[in-house]
């Protein structure tokens, strides 16, 4: 499969970035605006999809890249929420 910045194996990944950043951005965020259900489902997708980018043909290291990015913040979002809210 093609790779660069005319195909989608480019985009996809650089339009996600925008949730990742949107995320590093609100590291403070209050808890009780944090949506326990939204943050398990970015965290989940990070994780999961990290591993996928390695494994499609061609390899996708900006793919991968973003969804480390993803799960790191989603993560720290819902370790906060989770502490907040039951321990």
């Amino acid at each position: 499969a093609d790779a660069g910045p005319f195909t989608v194996h480019f985009w996809a990944p650089m339009s996600k970035w925008l949730i990742s950043g949107a995320s590093f951005f609100e590291l403070d965020r209050p808890t009780d605006k944090i949506s326990l259900a939204q943050y398990s489902a970015l965290t989940l997708t990070g994780f999961f999809f990290s591993r996928y980018a390695l494994l499609v043909t061609p390899i996708n290291y900006t793919l991968c890249s973003v969804n480390v990015a993803l799960f790191g913040s989603s993560a720290w979002h819902l370790g906060r929420k989770i502490k907040a809210d039951f321990l």
